[in-house]
């Protein structure tokens, strides 16, 4: 059962809007789960949003698309974007906080540990940024596997 459930996908229905190489920019009604999430702009206005996904159906601008991500590549994808940054947030916090506490004293330890805890999140942020090209050659990217 939990192999079934491994390979299952999110799919939603999208319009291709254009298209740069093999790569297609599909137009796509927004669910109420994107307006929540807000790890994108997609969250912040508008009734659509627009994704880029590999084009593995040879789809045509004009065309409706099935768009998916699996379930596994999608929680991946939120672990590297929330995970990691408050695994990094929480590390910085306690490191700024004992640390100050153990060379200097424990005034002002809790603002050392805020503070290194964002320089943390902002190094983590970083690193991800940088990685962001391996990510979209990897499994991270939608597809559009089918033409509907």
């Amino acid at each position: 059962m939990s192999e079934v459930m491994e390979k299952v996908s999110l799919g939603e229905i999208g319009k291709v809007v254009a298209q740069e190489g093999k790569i297609l920019v599909v137009e796509m009604e927004k669910k109420e789960a994107c307006a929540k999430c807000r790890a994108c702009s997609a969250g912040l206005e508008g009734k659509t949003m627009v994704i880029r996904a590999q084009n593995l159906c040879n789809a045509q601008i004009g065309d409706n698309v099935e768009v998916r991500l699996d379930n596994s590549d999608f929680l991946r994808a939120v672990l590297i974007m929330y995970g990691i940054p408050f695994l990094a947030f929480a590390t910085g916090i306690f490191a700024g906080y004992y640390g100050w506490s153990f060379l200097i004293g424990t005034k002002a330890a809790e603002l050392a540990g805020f503070v290194l805890g964002i320089a943390f999140v902002l190094a983590a942020y970083g690193i991800i940024k940088l990685n962001e090209p391996r990510f979209k050659k990897g499994n991270y990217v939608p597809k559009a596997v089918a033409r509907v």
